[in-house]
């Protein structure tokens, strides 16, 4: 009985395990799908950050492409330039003070122009985009607000729609690939005023232009186009800090020159005391001067401009733009015939007429046994300073990634690394014939330091000298050598252009005004370097009697062309010449007396507009990045 209830309660649970079963089945099939769904969740995810990375990467693509049509305008190296036609500037709002509670106004193409509007300073028939100054006027300065850019490319334009499909071919390629065509593309580009900040109640500029890029990751189905991610990135610009030289010689301490060492076309400086050559007639004698108020502004002496320009009228000028500015004393030696060499003023003007001009009255040595006009000497200047290449900076601009800057780590003697890594170089194989930006380290990679205050920098790799042969470099080179120097070395091919003609800055601007006395040159007579100046009142070289802002070329060779600046000493021996500027800040003078005939010629364009756009060196830089996120 007992076994015939047990069967009887076994067959009431049949089906039971199999109930169990297809509910474990279910819940397992549940959580199966879940995973899949997860992990399909988890793919789409990842795909849309790697959709969204690359529409990023893609957008700062198109940002620094940007920057290179500022650094090289409408060069045939860029990838693409744009055309007129497909750069919208009618959207401009003008906003002059940065301030958030003024309004902005739009272009009226009159009293506030277009960005560049009729700016043609290259004189090719259009208008100069990208190109320097950046500004002085509402025309030059990007002054355009984020809703009404100063320049914008668009694909909403015809003209934008062409460009930006031919550019993003041309950077992008097929990238990133895959069904149906995905592919990256750059579809908008604004390019307006920096950022402002309010620094003690005044907006402040900070910058020169914001580049706003807009790129999308697209694909195309069924002949509709899809977005797959879009992403917007803004750089600010600043310009390069190039400008600090206003001559083409400048000591931040002692200077010694005793050889024949001559300075050309422009001011030279020295912050320490000077010894310069004792032969008098070797001081490049000019246009009478007065003691400037400031280093960069050249005074000429205009007490009796007209009768003393009708005196000198047809006679040589040695240099017309000559002067020796020294913080310190000069040695007393050089300053043979002065009336007090302890004065600010060695060699004080005073001619009057109608005296006939006689010693120490002319603009030049050619009329012996009288001398030439010195007063374009000064000692005791307390205005004259050291053009500052802050160290920091410019290391975090070589170390940037940018092109056509190089960075170089000490490894012996006068060889380095670029960039820290592959083989060692020598100095010289390094520049010799190459363009660019290039900063040499120190050698522990750290900023110059005098750790035993023997007022030398202890830190500076070994002298550089470049001896015998053929050697030339062009763009700036930053040193920390304990001495740059040239021996019997010939440079290569430059061209040397000759500074506008002088005038007295009157206003202290820096600017010509009309108005302003200048000496009237003879430029046609100027072949070759070592060829006179003449004075002509009545020259029209230019097109007129006025001021010429800029005067002929000439071709040359230069070990230099552009600018060399080195924390250490500069010696200037041999017979090399250099075009541009030389910066030095230990000092000027070998430790012996300097010999040989250098030469060197100042370059106007280094304070008016530089580095040229054709050579491969950055006019601006990247100073801040944003995007979406």
């Amino acid at each position: 009985m007992m076994n015939g209830a047990n069967s009887k309660h076994r067959e009431g649970e049949r089906g039971a395990a199999l109930i169990v079963t297809i509910l474990v089945m279910v819940i397992l099939t549940l959580l199966g799908i879940s995973f899949l769904m997860l992990g399909e969740t988890e793919n789409q995810i990842a795909q849309n950050e790697i959709r969204s990375a690359q529409a990023l990467y893609a957008g700062e693509t198109g940002a620094r492409m940007v920057k290179r049509f500022f650094d090289r305008p409408f060069s045939n190296t860029n990838v693409r330039n744009p055309p007129l036609a497909a750069i919208d500037r009618t959207l401009r709002l003008l906003d002059e003070d940065g301030d958030p509670a003024t309004a902005a106004l739009l272009q009226n193409g009159g009293s506030r122009p277009m960005y560049k509007q009729g700016v043609d300073l290259d004189a090719n028939g259009t208008d100069d985009i990208f190109g320097k100054p950046y500004r002085g006027s509402l025309a030059h300065a990007l002054l355009g607000t984020e809703d009404g850019p100063d320049m914008r490319i668009d694909e909403g334009t015809t003209a934008g729609a062409n460009y930006l499909a031919a550019v993003s071919n041309d950077l992008f390629g097929a990238f990133p690939g895959g069904p149906g065509g995905v592919q990256a593309r750059v579809t908008r580009i604004d390019i307006y005023s920096p950022p402002y900040v309010n620094v003690a109640g005044t907006w402040t500029r900070y910058g020169m232009a914001t580049v706003k890029v807009i790129a999308r990751v697209v694909q195309t189905i069924g002949g509709t186009e899809q977005v797959l991610s879009e992403r917007m990135i803004k750089a600010v610009l600043n310009e390069m800090p190039y400008p600090g030289p206003f001559g083409p010689l400048h000591s931040c301490a002692n200077l010694s020159f005793t050889g024949d060492f001559t300075v050309n076309w422009g001011a030279a400086s020295s912050v320490g005391t000077s010894d310069l050559t004792n032969n008098h007639d070797k001081i490049r004698a000019s246009w009478p001067r007065v003691p400037p108020p400031g280093e960069r502004v050249d005074a000429l002496w205009t007490a009796d401009w007209a009768n003393y320009m009708a005196a000198v009228d047809g006679e040589v000028i040695e240099d017309p733009w000559f002067r020796f500015l020294s913080k310190d004393f000069i040695d007393p030696a050089d300053l043979a015939g002065a009336v007090d060499v302890l004065a600010q003023q060695p060699f004080p003007f005073t001619w009057t007429n109608p005296n006939p001009v006689g010693d120490g009255e002319w603009p030049s040595h050619d009329n012996n046994p009288d001398d030439g006009s010195h007063s374009n000497v000064f000692q005791n200047m307390p205005v004259v300073t050291c053009p500052s290449f802050e160290y920091d900076l410019w290391k975090t601009i070589a170390t940037s990634g940018d092109s056509d800057v190089h960075y170089y780590v000490w490894d012996n003697g006068t060889s380095f690394k670029e960039d820290g890594i592959g083989a060692a170089q020598t100095f010289r194989a390094i520049t010799d014939n190459e363009e660019g930006l290039f900063f040499f380290d120190t050698v522990d990679g750290v900023a110059p330091n005098d750790t035993d205050g023997d007022g030398d920098f202890d830190n500076l790799t070994p002298k550089i000298t470049i001896t015998g042969g053929t050697w030339g470099s062009r763009g700036f080179l930053y040193l920390n050598s304990t001495d740059f120097q040239t021996k019997g070395v010939t440079g290569r091919a430059a061209t040397f252009n000759a500074p506008g003609e002088p005038w007295s800055d009157t206003d202290t601007d820096g600017v010509y005004d009309v108005g302003e006395p200048y000496i009237n040159l003879n430029y046609s007579t100027l072949a070759a370097l070592s060829d006179d100046f003449i004075i002509d009142t009545t020259d029209a070289y230019g097109g007129g009697v006025m001021r010429n802002d800029k005067g002929p070329d000439v071709a040359g060779t230069a070990a230099l062309w552009g600018i060399l600046f080195n924390n250490g000493r500069f010696s200037p021996t041999g017979n090399a010449t250099y075009y541009g500027s030389v910066v030095a800040k230990s000092g000027v003078g070998d430790t012996a007396p300097a010999a040989g005939t250098p030469q060197m010629y100042w370059d106007e364009s280094i304070i008016k507009d530089w580095p040229p756009s054709t050579w491969e060196l950055p006019r601006v830089m990247i100073t801040r990045w944003e995007t979406d996120l």
